[in-house]
């Protein structure tokens, strides 16, 4: 049961952290397109929401992390990776 459970803990983790990723190259996309063709405050506004969600994604993934670290601990596990 636990390896299931870190199966699938593992796949959303590592999807955060891919969602993170694109949330990255999507604002330096806009960044690199945007400047001098759209107004600085849009364009502020625009990155600031594609840098909230990437460290929201972070955030989401390290959670996730520490509640298995917690649930290691709880049943006795020393690791922090299941085998």
């Amino acid at each position: 049961m636990d390896r299931d459970l870190y199966s699938r803990l593992r796949k959303r983790m590592l999807m955060f952290y891919f969602a993170a990723g694109i949330n990255l190259v999507m604002s330096v996309w806009v960044l690199a397109a945007g400047v001098g063709k759209v107004a600085t405050a849009t364009l502020a506004v625009v990155l600031l929401m594609f840098v909230i969600f990437t460290a929201l994604n972070f955030y989401m993934a390290r959670v996730i992390k520490k509640q298995w670290d917690a649930h290691l601990r709880e049943h006795g596990a020393g690791g922090t990776e299941a085998k």
